[in-house]
């Protein structure tokens, strides 16, 4: 059920209170990231995810969230490693979309550091349940990577894939804003299933 970790009771009241995320917005500025055919560009997607996000963990969850972009810029992967570290966030999670030279290609897939922490990897698995769960997409798996932002971040870090801009059927759902808010959403359904752990 989609408002399962909302309180209209009031009985799971800010389930994230007192924890510290840094919400990771991939690519920026003159990096665009994967673009689709129709030219919509990852870093736009992954800002739009990005805000969402981080409204969702601060207004339904209660969490403390700083952001490594709020606009249009290059922040260098150094950069935004730095900024979790030393505000010893709790979590960090990248947000971004994959890209294929193959246009039929598409699925779902989250990723944690191939020398990531059990907590690193329960965090992924149950983001990765979740944003299956919403696209409907074909599960790619809950995998390890060596990305540099789960390699040097401090703290359990993940790096969500939800799908690939790059086919044109899902660059498509992909201008749509209600589909960017949904995919944000449960983006934080899968923290909070971690987090309740």
């Amino acid at each position: 059920m989609i408002l399962s970790a909302i309180t209209i009771t009031g009985a799971i009241a800010q389930p994230l209170s007192g924890i510290k995320f840094i919400v990771d917005a991939g690519h920026g500025g003159r990096d665009p990231g994967a673009v689709g055919a129709n030219g919509l560009t990852e870093k736009q997607i992954n800002l739009q995810v990005a805000q969402a996000l981080r409204n969702c963990l601060i207004e339904y969850g209660g969490a403390t969230v700083q952001m490594t972009r709020v606009n249009d810029t290059y922040i260098s992967l150094e950069s935004r490693v730095n900024k979790a570290n030393i505000n010893k966030a709790d979590r960090f999670i990248s947000v971004h979309h994959n890209g294929s030279v193959n246009p039929t290609h598409n699925g779902t897939a989250v990723y944690s550091g191939s020398k990531g922490s059990s907590k690193s990897h329960d965090l992924r698995n149950k983001v990765q349940k979740r944003l299956v769960e919403m696209t409907g997409l074909r599960d790619l798996g809950a995998n390890t990577a060596n990305f540099y932002v789960l390699q040097r971040t401090s703290m359990p870090a993940i790096l969500t894939e939800a799908s690939f801009i790059t086919n044109p059927k899902e660059e498509a759902k992909l201008r749509s804003p209600a589909y960017l808010w949904r995919e944000a959403y449960y983006i934080y359904l899968g923290i909070v299933d971690h987090m309740g752990n």
